[in-house]
């Protein structure tokens, strides 16, 4: 059933996500948080991450701050563990400008021990705050169970990835 929510999820995502010029920012910030995975820079993904943040809010075990988050997601950030890619199909933010919600599926693709490989997808959910500095930051992300992904959901995540925000 997860499977199928998932697949619908992705086939309903726009190309161009519709956000408020507000939100643009958000996205923009969201869209360098993932490209800092792709590129295994873990100093890049620190700095998007809040000091105070949490991860894995609807976890058992939720991550605080951003030194405990950097050290669990080693092993992604490096490539190591495996590769991670995601892109926000959803932000909102309020009108004070300075708080904000993002959305959107993710992609894992890991080693499954007989030399091939296990691609699965899920959706994130990240709460951002526009911090001192006037710099866009995660203060809560979580994300739903990943399911295996077939071929088709795997097109699907790349055919949707918007490369601009369109403001509405």
């Amino acid at each position: 059933m997860v499977s199928i929510l998932l697949m619908m999820a992705l086939q309903a995502t726009p190309a161009v996500p519709a956000v408020s010029a507000i939100a643009c920012p958000v996205w923009e910030r969201e869209m360098s948080f993932a490209d800092s995975v792709r590129r295994h820079d873990a100093a890049a993904f620190a700095e998007h991450v809040d000091p105070d943040a949490v991860f894995s809010v609807t976890g058992k075990s939720p991550l605080h701050g951003r030194a405990s988050i950097g050290e669990r997601w080693a092993g992604l950030v490096s490539g190591k563990a495996g590769r991670l890619d995601w892109y926000p199909d959803h932000v909102v933010a309020a009108n004070s400008g300075d708080i904000a919600w993002s959305s959107g599926p993710a992609l894992f693709e890991m080693a499954d021990g007989k030399g091939g490989k296990t691609i699965m997808l899920s959706r994130f959910s990240s709460v951002w705050r526009k911090n001192a500095d006037g710099e866009w930051r995660v203060v809560f992300d979580s994300g739903s169970d990943p399911v295996k992904a077939s071929a088709e959901q795997v097109q699907a995540f790349q055919a949707h990835r918007a490369r601009s925000c369109d403001m509405d």
